[in-house]
């Protein structure tokens, strides 16, 4: 079976993935290694960086719209969007 080589990486996305990377490091000395997001569910430990804004284009390596957080608090975030806008968890996108 002949198998069909994968393709590279544009530079332009090899260049997102690495700022993307660079976010994710930043947000987890900011938060020692923990969660930052603290929902009832919290399991302590940083496990996930979740976009408090998405994650289209320039958003995805913005850090001051990362949040560090538990897969637990990762999870409650999406689960309870009204608490998740009210508390800053999550940010609207049309700015309303």
């Amino acid at each position: 079976m002949k198998r069909t080589p994968l393709k590279s990486r544009s530079k332009k996305e090899t260049a997102r993935v690495r700022r993307y990377q660079q976010a994710r490091y930043i947000v987890a000395e900011r938060s020692n290694g923990y969660c930052e997001a603290n929902t009832p569910n919290c399991r302590g430990p940083l496990d996930q960086v979740h976009h408090r804004k998405g994650r289209d284009g320039d958003l995805v390596d913005d850090v001051d719209l990362l949040l560090g957080v538990c897969w637990s608090c990762h999870e409650y975030i999406h689960g309870h969007p009204l608490e998740s806008y009210e508390r800053g968890w999550m940010i609207r996108r049309n700015g309303e």
